[in-house]
């Protein structure tokens, strides 16, 4: 049987120190067919120069800037593979990503194959993180677990269906799309190996979680929308969708963002009876929250790993 092809799509915006290093993970990937598509939004560096050293290697365009998402979306229209990997302009793929997730979308029923992501500092290369998800369940993995935009391997039927990355959205635009893919009913599968380095920068988009979570609200019910429509919103979504605002809500009143915790709390409630709270909390929390409310367990909570830290050799040592 052949090779299914592969469209690599990698936005481009002012990126010209690292965009060679993107482009060449993309280019030494031990797999076959693959083609590379970079859509340049609009630099005023010298990303583009970097682009057309490359001649016919890949393929590119420039046009205005319009934001990551409309790039990838020019992307998918100008991809003629038949699966999607998309790369970050400052992110690297490991040069066996596409040769272990292929043979994995091809023999499950799955509808994407996603891998584990390393995170990294983009200046001193120190590793800062792994995103490794927790959960089992398709929906619940969309909801909960962070699923960075490089880690899936994508049909492109299936991106086409849902329209591709909502371009209104700053940020969290890759939660809004496997949402929007779970709704759908569609099945992701997870293969445990880091394939991916997600090299944060500071003062990028992702890093401000505030302003993240700013955004999981109108995803939230936008999804939720979506499953009363298909009459697909079960207890198990439902619950879950309240799950994702429940833990955003506990998050606000750490940082003493106490309205919108509030607001987040009811919209929780209005989506499943529970609020979402057996997602949100342990078991003892639980109990003291129905005690004395979520304000008053979120100090408590706080002041308990405070004094957690400070018991603890380490920051005795300090």
């Amino acid at each position: 049987m052949t090779s299914p092809s592969v469209s690599i799509i990698i936005p481009c915006f002012n990126a010209e120190r690292f965009i060679g290093e993107a482009v060449e993970s993309a280019l030494g990937q031990a797999y076959a067919p693959l083609e590379v598509v970079v859509i340049d939004d609009g630099s005023t560096d010298g990303s583009i120069n970097v682009l057309r050293s490359y001649g016919d290697r890949i393929r590119w365009e420039t046009g205005p800037n319009r934001g990551a998402c409309a790039a990838r979306n020019r992307g998918i229209e100008l991809a003629q593979g038949e699966l999607i990997q998309f790369l970050d302009a400052d992110d690297l793929l490991d040069s066996e990503k596409l040769s272990r997730q292929v043979p994995v979308l091809k023999r499950s029923a799955a509808d994407l194959v996603f891998c584990n992501v390393t995170e990294t500092n983009l200046l001193s290369g120190t590793q800062t993180g792994l995103y490794r998800p927790r959960e089992r369940s398709t929906f619940r993995q969309a909801c909960f677990d962070k699923i960075q935009t490089s880690a899936p391997l994508h049909r492109r039927d299936n991106l086409q269906a849902v329209g591709g990355f909502d371009e209104h959205l700053p940020c969290a635009q890759e939660r809004d799309l496997h949402l929007r893919l779970a709704c759908q009913g569609l099945e992701f599968e997870h293969l445990d190996e880091s394939l991916v380095t997600h090299r944060r920068r500071a003062g990028s988009l992702s890093s401000d979680t505030l302003r993240v979570f700013d955004q999981h609200l109108a995803i939230t019910m936008r999804a939720f929308d979506i499953l009363k429509a298909h009459g697909t919103a079960t207890e198990e979504r439902r619950r879950a969708l309240a799950g994702l605002l429940a833990r955003d809500a506990r998050y606000y009143l750490t940082c003493g963002v106490t309205d919108r915790a509030m607001a987040y709390f009811a919209t929780a409630k209005e989506i499943h009876p529970d609020g979402g709270i057996d997602h949100a909390y342990s078991r003892p929390t639980r109990w003291l929250r129905r005690l004395v409310g979520p304000t008053l367990t979120e100090k408590l909570v706080q002041q308990k790993r405070r004094a957690r830290r400070y018991d603890s050799p380490s920051a005795a040592i300090q």
